[in-house]
C-alpha cells in the first residue's frame, strides 16, 4: 500500500512539473491577428529548463484554407516572458496559400473578415534541434473595423465655443481594454494639418479616454478667436494602434453674422445610415423621399446603452409625398438620458428598413 502512495505522489508530481515547466504563448488575435506584423506582436513564456535557442513557425488558417506558413530564424529564448527580436519578419520564409483570403494577405498584409486558427510553435535548435518546445493555436473569428469617423466640430465648422466638447463616432467591433487619445492644437495660417498636428505644440493632448467624447480639459487653455485648430483621434490598445481617424479643422468665430451652425442639420437618412453614427442633440433631424402616397412613418427607437429600458410615446410622424424633412423631439422623453446610445429603426413606405446609431445629448436651450 505504501508503495502505491509513493507511485501515485511521484506521478502526481512528475505532472505537476510537466504541467508548470510548458512554454506559453501570449496573443491576442482580435488585436494582434489582423496583420503579418501585428502576429509578431507575439510574447513568449519561457520556464528555465527551456531557455535556449529556437526558431518560430506561425501557421494562419482561415475557412477556406491555409492562409500563410512563416517560419522565422533562429532566435535566442530566456528564462521568462520574451518579447520577439525586432526586424524577425524580414528574415522570415514566407510561404502563402491559394485561397482568396491569402491572396489579399499577401496583396495588402492584412488579413480579411473570416474565422481563423492561428498556431504557433517553437522548434529548438543547438541541443534540442528538430524537437517542438512549445505548441499553442488561437480561434477567432476577424470582423473588419469600422472607420474611426469624428462627428462634432465638423470638418470646416464655425463654433462660437472656445472650450468645445468633441464627439466621434466608436470603433467597432469594441475590443477589451481598448481607448482613444485626442490630439488638437492650432492650425496655422497656410500650414498643411498633418504638419500642425506633428509639430505644432498641443493644446490637447489626452489619454486613456474611454467613451467616444472629451469634455474640454478644465486644464487647458480656452480657444481663441479668429483662429483655426485641427483634431485628431487615434483608437489603441496597450502599444497598439488600432486606427486613426481623418484630420478635422475648425474655427472659432462668434460673430452675428454667421447663422447658428446646425452640424447634422435635415441630412439625407442614407447618408447617415453609410456613417452609422448621429449626435442628436434633443432631437432627431432627418430627410427622406417618400414615392408613395401619404402614410405615418412607421420607427421604433432602443436603447443600446441600457438594453432592458423600454421607449414609448414617441410623436407621430406623418409623410407626405416627395422629400420629407423629419423632426423627432426627444427632449420630453425621460427614455433618453444623456450620453447614453440608441438605435432608430425605420420602416419607408417602399418596405425598405433603415437603422441609425445615434448619441443622444440633451439640447441646452
Amino acid at each position: 500500500m505504501n508503495c502505491l502512495k509513493y507511485c501515485l505522489l511521484f506521478v502526481l508530481l512528475f505532472v505537476s512539473t510537466s504541467l508548470t515547466a510548458q512554454v506559453s504563448f501570449i496573443f491576442l488575435p482580435e488585436v494582434q491577428g489582423r496583420t503579418l506584423d501585428g502576429l509578431f506582436q507575439l510574447r513568449v513564456n519561457v520556464p528555465p529548463t527551456e531557455a535556449g535557442r529556437a526558431k518560430l513557425q506561425i501557421t494562419v488558417t482561415a475557412s477556406s484554407g491555409r492562409v500563410v506558413t512563416i517560419t522565422t530564424p533562429g532566435f535566442d529564448l530566456h528564462a521568462g516572458v520574451n518579447a520577439l527580436p525586432p526586424g524577425l519578419l524580414n528574415g522570415a520564409a514566407v510561404n502563402f496559400g491559394t485561397s482568396k483570403v491569402a491572396t489579399l494577405c499577401r496583396q495588402s498584409g492584412y488579413f480579411p473578415e473570416d474565422d481563423y486558427e492561428y498556431c504557433f510553435e517553437l522548434v529548438g535548435e543547438g541541443s534540442h534541434a528538430g524537437e517542438t518546445v512549445g505548441t499553442q493555436c488561437f480561434d477567432y473569428h476577424l470582423q473588419p473595423f469600422s472607420p474611426l469617423i469624428l462627428t462634432s466640430p465638423m470638418d470646416q465648422d464655425l463654433i462660437c465655443d472656445k472650450r468645445p466638447t468633441l464627439y466621434w463616432q466608436p470603433l467597432l467591433p469594441s475590443i477589451p481594454g481598448m481607448q482613444y487619445r485626442l490630439f488638437l492644437t492650432e492650425l496655422k495660417p497656410g500650414q498643411a494639418r498633418a504638419e500642425a498636428l506633428r509639430y505644432n505644440f498641443p493644446i490637447i493632448n489626452q489619454q486613456f479616454i474611454s467613451m467616444p467624447m472629451l469634455f474640454y480639459p478644465s486644464t487647458a487653455r480656452e480657444l481663441e478667436e479668429g483662429h483655426q485648430y485641427v483634431w485628431q483621434v487615434t483608437a489603441y490598445r496597450n502599444e497598439m494602434v488600432l486606427a486613426n481617424s481623418e484630420m478635422w479643422a475648425f474655427e472659432v468665430k462668434c460673430n452675428d453674422t454667421i447663422p447658428k451652425i446646425t452640424p447634422d442639420g435635415y441630412r439625407n437618412i442614407d447618408d447617415l445610415v453609410k456613417g452609422n453614427f448621429y449626435l442628436a442633440k434633443g432631437r432627431l433631424l432627418f430627410s427622406l423621399n417618400n414615392t408613395y402616397g401619404p402614410a405615418t412613418l412607421e420607427y421604433t427607437i432602443t436603447c443600446t446603452s441600457k438594453p432592458e429600458m423600454k421607449i414609448r410615446k414617441l410623436p407621430e410622424v406623418k409623410l407626405k409625398t416627395g422629400n420629407n424633412h423629419i423632426d423627432i423631439d426627444l427632449n420630453d422623453n425621460k427614455a433618453f438620458v444623456d450620453g447614453y446610445y440608441y438605435q432608430l429603426s425605420v420602416k419607408l413606405p417602399d418596405g425598405d428598413k433603415k437603422q441609425l446609431r445615434f448619441l443622444f445629448k440633451s439640447d441646452p436651450e
